[in-house]
């Protein structure tokens, strides 16, 4: 699944620069700020840039690349954190176990010494 999801965004990216690359002769304005067409009337400035349709194109699909993967990125650092987090847990539980086990071993030599013990005791 993640191999198929991974060729249909690059080919998409893929389609993206075709698409931009075939419109390169295009030129496009964009009307940055103020009220289009009332610059003279409310004596608002008016900023209208032109831009060729390419150049457009791949700075908002650069633009669209590092928003996904900031936004992506927020999810992948609180995976991370997570498993971090179950690792910790894990080793803080294994050493437990380790240590009840060497416990159980301790008590059983005891055991087993004063076992041996009663036995001299009794035979004397």
């Amino acid at each position: 699944m993640k191999r198929i999801i991974n060729i249909v965004s690059y080919l998409l990216v893929l389609g993206v620069i075709y698409i931009a690359i075939a419109n390169a002769p295009e030129i496009l304005n964009l009307h940055l700020w103020g009220i289009k067409g009332t610059a003279e009337t409310l004596g608002m400035p008016e900023y209208t840039k032109s831009l060729n349709l390419a150049v457009y194109t791949f700075i908002v699909l650069g633009v669209g690349l590092f928003t996904g993967i900031c936004w992506m990125g927020q999810f992948y650092l609180a995976q991370k954190e997570k498993l971090n987090a179950y690792k910790r847990e894990l080793e803080k539980s294994s050493i437990t176990n380790s240590s009840s086990t060497s416990r159980v071993e301790v008590l059983e030599a005891k055991i087993a010494t004063l076992e041996k013990a009663l036995d001299e005791a009794l035979n004397k």
